[in-house]
């Protein structure tokens, strides 16, 4: 407030640039189209000015030789105005939102002919913190004794549900110059009409009134404004970057937009730091970018549906019920949702048919639904053979992390943990299927053990799909099922603003964490460092203006104390003056240290097949004696005290160290269980129970107490809404919030090995090397059995 109280001192005292073609009867509060480059150029900001223009002064008889063509930005505008054929006027405007909501700044520069080193500076203010309210203020030569200024005020008196409240605007303008005020300039506009607009002024001062007139057709506007006293006015016209109220009413014609959704859903774009840049990737989607634009295709009264076209995606089981979800709340509205596929995978087509009207094939194409497997590789032979011992502590059989290096072979508690996991992800596939297409759950269950369908006639026999045809089919086909209906690829209607103030929202906070946990500073949308991320809880805590925190998760877990620090600062959020209620939304994973840093939070929410749980402890250590034999390395040492070397590769522990380091992985699952406990109001029997290293469905986990809702982030959202009480819109603030640097955006990650096109269990090897640098120098970890949500397929 303070700041506004200061730039409203400074901008009061202001005056228009002496103009030889004459702009008085256009308010500077209200003047916000094509104009607002010589009338207010804060106006710029608020994003109707985009366009060209042309304006032509004329008298009673004649047209006049002055005349002025706009061309306008997003944020720029330029103005050209020809004077008597010998003078040339240019002005080059800028506005922009000062930071603060429903505030707008901007400057102008205007010379004449060529002399632009000569040319004079106007800064200029727009303010409309509500609907009905709106102040305008213009100034030159603020620093001088020949300040020059116009202030203007515009109100909106009636509204009747907000049917009305933009159809009669009333404004009082005042000049100031030479130590002097004006008499007011008092005006009226409306539109009682779409698209007919009236208005008119009366100048105090000198006497004079001014009528106005404009008709708007869709992206078009003519107007004029004549002043009988003076016996002179202006007309011009205006295409708009944005869509007026028009005046001749057209049936737009009823659309589906063609959403190419395909590659990657990430919860969040990875971002590396080089020097001063940020390098982004930008191949992919994320979630909340999706969630958006369903949300807002939703809302377009011209959308009637969505085609999705070969629209296979690559992502967790959980991120597919959650754009499934969404899609399910699109469709409630009326509208429909139709697939084109060449061809489709396992959980795409799951998807699919969860929410398709309809689903089509290429006649060459194949639906590849044939069931859910994990496969896990296990190189402790390999490592044998070279001479690597790996001993693997595990505070419990099921905690099987570690078992790709130290067993030969599935383990029989491995396997029982992973049976009945896949169970609770089939069943819910099983039942996306079943609900859209309309079969009884055991008829699914049989096409799928007759999948995989390389015969694009078989899938039609079997109903999974709807027809066969070719893409260039597919138009007509919607049109005759439909009622003809158009494919469009853009949504987006840019209509003219006709409110003039942005709603104020409660501000939350959304911190994302993505990938493994690891002390030290993290990378966003790749890893979580203890650092990093505990910074970024402490300043959504601290920040009085954040009313709550949306905790969303998508991680496997890794350093157990890097675990414990983020877990800290997570139950801080419960204390204190700026204490805040925080709510987890569990992505595709939220295991082990990803369950742990959740586990204090007022509410947990996953998907039904969020892979969760496997509360456990590992630790891995390895001997190497047998390779350095192998290849003829000899290792000197010398120490002081009996374990100084503990952990060395060089030779294999001792039965009293192994049994040092057993009871630092007990020690440890106890404190994991007692915080579990503590934030989820359990005993400590009861989290035991659901313990031991055992990883979960969402739904499993909802079942025994670690979970409280299914959902994704919308509804997380919601129920901060309700734990904070907040009534109105929020605006989400990212965490951690990036620091002003240059951005650069690649089509590509920087991740330097690709091995997408290795099989399956080479690539998972490669990929364990890989993240293990996350936490080469952790002792302890609380880690899920590796790349998990993967691996199912």
């Amino acid at each position: 407030m303070k700041r506004i109280i200061a730039l409203l001192l400074i901008l009061i005292p202001l005056n228009l640039f002496a103009n030889n073609i004459d702009y008085s009867s256009f308010s500077v509060a209200t003047t916000d189209d094509f104009l607002a480059t010589k009338v207010n150029p804060a106006a710029i900001g608020f994003g109707n000015a985009g366009g060209l223009g042309y304006l032509q002064y004329f008298s009673e008889e004649k047209f006049l030789k002055k005349h002025a063509l706009f061309i306008n930005l997003d944020k720029l505008g330029y103005c050209f105005e020809n004077l008597q054929d010998t003078v040339n006027i240019h002005t080059l405007s800028n506005g922009f939102n000062y930071g603060i909501k429903n505030m707008y700044l901007g400057w102008d520069y205007t010379w004449k002919n060529s002399k632009w080193q000569d040319g004079k500076w106007r800064f200029s203010m727009l303010i409309r913190p509500w609907d009905f309210f709106s102040f305008g203020a213009v100034g030159q030569d603020i620093t001088s004794n020949k300040i020059s200024a116009r202030i203007g005020l515009a109100l909106r008196p009636i509204s009747f549900k907000n049917i009305f409240w933009d159809r009669l605007t009333l404004t009082c303008d005042m000049e100031y110059e030479k130590d002097k005020w004006f008499k007011p300039i008092v005006g009226i506009e409306t539109e009682f009409v779409d698209g007919i607009q009236v208005g008119g002024s009366f100048n105090f001062d000198n006497e004079t009134y001014t009528a106005d007139i404009s008709i708007n057709f869709s992206h078009f506007k003519f107007g004029t404004s004549y002043s009988e006293n003076k016996n002179h006015g202006l007309c011009y016209v205006n295409i708009s970057k944005r869509s007026f109220k028009s005046f001749l009413e057209t049936k737009e014609e009823d659309k589906f937009y063609d959403y190419r959704l395909q590659g990657h859903i990430l919860d969040q774009k990875p971002i590396q730091k080089l020097g001063p840049f940020r390098i982004i990737t930008t191949k992919g989607h994320t979630i909340s970018e999706i969630l958006k634009t369903i949300k807002e295709l939703k809302e377009d009264a011209e959308i009637k549906g969505i085609v999705f076209k070969s629209g296979n995606i690559a992502t967790s089981i959980a991120k597919y019920e959650e754009i499934r979800d969404a899609l399910l709340d699109f469709k409630t509205t009326g509208k429909k949702i139709v697939y084109y596929f060449e061809n489709i995978g396992n959980m795409n087509y799951a998807m699919a048919a969860s929410v398709g009207d309809k689903i089509y094939l290429n006649p060459s194409g194949w639906i590849g639904l044939s069931g859910l497997s994990i496969s896990m590789p296990y190189i402790k032979e390999l490592l044998d053979t070279l001479g690597i011992q790996v001993i693997n502590f595990r505070s419990h059989d099921y905690k099987t992390a570690g078992n790709i290096l130290s067993e030969n072979e599935m383990t029989e508690s491995e396997k029982k943990m992973l049976i009945f996991f896949l169970d609770g992800i089939y069943e819910e596939m099983v039942s996306m299927i079943a609900r859209g297409r309309g079969i009884n759950k055991e008829r699914v269950k049989g096409l799928i053990d007759e999948g995989p369908y390389f015969i694009a006639k078989d899938a039609l026999n079997a109903g999974l799909i709807d027809g066969i045809i070719y893409e260039d089919e597919l138009e007509d086909k919607i049109k005759d099922e439909f009622d003809n209906v158009r494919i469009v690829k853009k949504y987006k209607k840019n209509i003219f603003r006709y409110d003039w103030s942005d709603d104020y929202k409660a501000k939350i906070a959304m911190i994302y964490a993505t990938g493994f946990i690891h002390s030290g500073k993290g990378q966003p949308g790749k890893s979580i460092g203890s650092e990093t991320m505990a910074k970024a809880i402490k300043s959504a805590r601290e920040n009085k203006s954040i009313k709550g925190i949306i905790f969303r998760i998508d991680s496997g877990g890794g350093s157990a104390l890097a675990s414990d620090i983020i877990c800290r600062e997570i139950s801080l959020c419960k204390e204190g003056k700026n204490a805040k209620h925080v709510v987890v939304s569990m992505s595709g994973v939220a295991g082990s240290g990803g369950y742990y840093i959740a586990c204090k939070a007022d509410k947990i929410l996953a998907e039904p097949s969020t892979v969760t749980g496997s509360i456990g402890v590992i630790g891995i250590a390895f001997n190497l004696e047998k390779l350095y034999e192998k290849i003829h390395v000899n290792i000197g040492l010398v120490k002081k005290g009996k374990h100084a070397d503990i952990g060395s590769t060089s030779r294999e522990m001792t039965e009293e160290e192994k049994e040092m380091i057993k009871n630092a992985i007990n020690n440890c699952y106890w404190d994991f269980v007692d915080n579990v406990a503590e934030g989820r109001r359990m005993t400590r029997e009861e989290v035991n129970v659901v313990g031991k290293g055992r990883i979960w469905t969402g739904k499993q986990a909802k079942e025994r107490g670690l979970v409280d809702e299914l959902g994704g982030m919308n509804k997380a959202i919601d129920i901060l809404k309700n734990l904070a009480n907040i009534d109105k819109d929020v605006e989400v603030v990212v965490y951690p919030q990036a620091k002003p640097s240059f951005t650069i955006s690649l089509d590509s990650d920087m991740s330097g090995m690709k091995t997408d096109a290795l099989p399956e269990e080479i690539r998972n090897i490669v990929e364990i090397i890989k993240d293990a640098n996350f936490y080469i120098d952790e002792k302890i970890l609380y880690l899920m059995p590796y790349k998990f949500p993967e691996k199912v397929k």
